[in-house]
């Protein structure tokens, strides 16, 4: 069996190997650069508790595996909470026949936080940290797709699925501009349109901070944020670009009062992903459509996001499907009502408070 113990900043240049012998195809430029990365997340985020430390598991001298946790604050009813979000759990290709992805499995979980998430799990985590009592989620496993461009979305995905040859699909490209422009303008679209009582501003984390009240309220479980956390997480969330620019926007109603925003990466021809849709009570759907129009000017093919269950009907107005694709959310709590609340839809849990704007796999 591996020994299991805390990961030390000097296991850095090992977990790093680790990483590249994990992924081979990952995008870093160097080595040492990744290396600085893992630092910087691991032992320099605003939220460091070294009662919630990484993990790493070790054979024969060699570092086999690794367990990533980074701290989180939240409150639950009011009362704040401890929350340990786990990012990239990994193990040695060439020792995954024995225990040792169970054995960090357990010490991540071990710790004293009222709250275990990882939103970017794969199968096998899940059915690791399943097994170890954590859940599932169904209602935070959804996520919503709203196409801007019906045609140029559907050729994307014909492209990557290897349906249709470039040849069919490079000349298919004006014909679906010219379907896509006709498209934009018709009902339920009317993405060219503009609602005259709102504009946008850019959203900083002041605006945020002095806006959570009022747009987490009602929900039991809500992210608890300073001004240098919430700084922070904005700037390393625009650090990573792969999906695109990140693009944040205050929602305001008339000259003054703030109505929600939305943050998400701009992707021009492809799938623009949305990181937080936040609003006041009764306004979600108009941030949405706000969102989608600035989505649609950027020259997005689709937009998707992560569900948030109070805005089924929203959603489902503005013609967005909804399935269960790419990683899964898994939890793991002591506590039954938190996890509860969690099962009802009672919790805000966007992109920004798990482990998707992470950058491990390069920018």
């Amino acid at each position: 069996m591996a020994t299991i113990r805390i990961f030390a900043e000097d296991d850095v240049p090992a977990v790093a190997a680790l990483f590249e012998r994990v992924y081979p195809e990952q995008r870093w430029t160097s080595p040492a650069a990744c290396e600085a990365y893992f630092r910087e997340i691991l032992f320099s985020n605003p939220w460091r508790d070294l009662d919630l430390p990484s993990w790493v598991a070790e054979e024969d001298g060699r570092m086999a595996g690794f367990a990533g946790v980074v701290p989180r604050r939240m409150a639950f009813r009011g009362r704040p909470i401890r929350v340990a979000v786990g990012c990239q759990f990994m193990v040695d290709p060439n020792r995954r026949h024995g225990l040792t992805a169970l054995q960090l499995a357990r010490a991540a979980l071990s710790g004293p936080q009222d709250l275990f998430i990882a939103d970017g799990a794969n199968e096998l985590s899940r059915q690791i940290l399943t097994g170890l009592g954590g859940i599932t989620p169904l209602l935070y496993n959804l996520h919503w797709t709203r196409p801007l461009r019906p045609a140029r979305y559907a050729l994307s995905l014909l492209e990557e699925r290897g349906a249709l040859p470039p040849a069919l699909t490079l000349p298919a490209r004006p014909l679906g501009a010219l379907v896509d422009a006709l498209a934009a303008r018709l009902r339920p679209n009317r993405l060219h349109r503009e609602e005259v009582e709102l504009r946008e501003d850019p959203l900083d984390a002041a605006a945020m901070l002095a806006h959570l009240p009022d747009v987490m309220d009602g929900n039991a479980l809500q992210p608890v944020y300073d001004a240098r956390a919430l700084a922070w997480l904005l700037e390393q969330s625009a650090r990573k670009t792969r999906h695109g620019k990140l693009r944040a926007c205050a929602v305001l109603e008339g000259e003054r009062r703030l109505i929600g925003w939305y943050l998400y990466y701009a992707r021009a021809g492809g799938v623009s992903e949305v990181v937080q849709v936040a609003a006041r009570n009764g306004s979600f759907g108009r941030v949405l459509q706000r969102l989608l129009v600035d989505a649609w000017r950027q020259g997005a093919a689709a937009v998707r996001g992560r569900l948030d269950p109070r805005y089924v009907r929203e959603l489902s107005d503005r013609h967005c499907w909804l399935r269960c694709d790419g990683t899964w959310t898994l939890i793991h709590s002591r506590h039954a009502d938190v996890a509860a609340a969690i099962h009802q839809g009672s919790a805000f849990l966007s992109r920004l408070e798990g482990e998707w704007w992470l950058r491990f796999q390069g920018r």
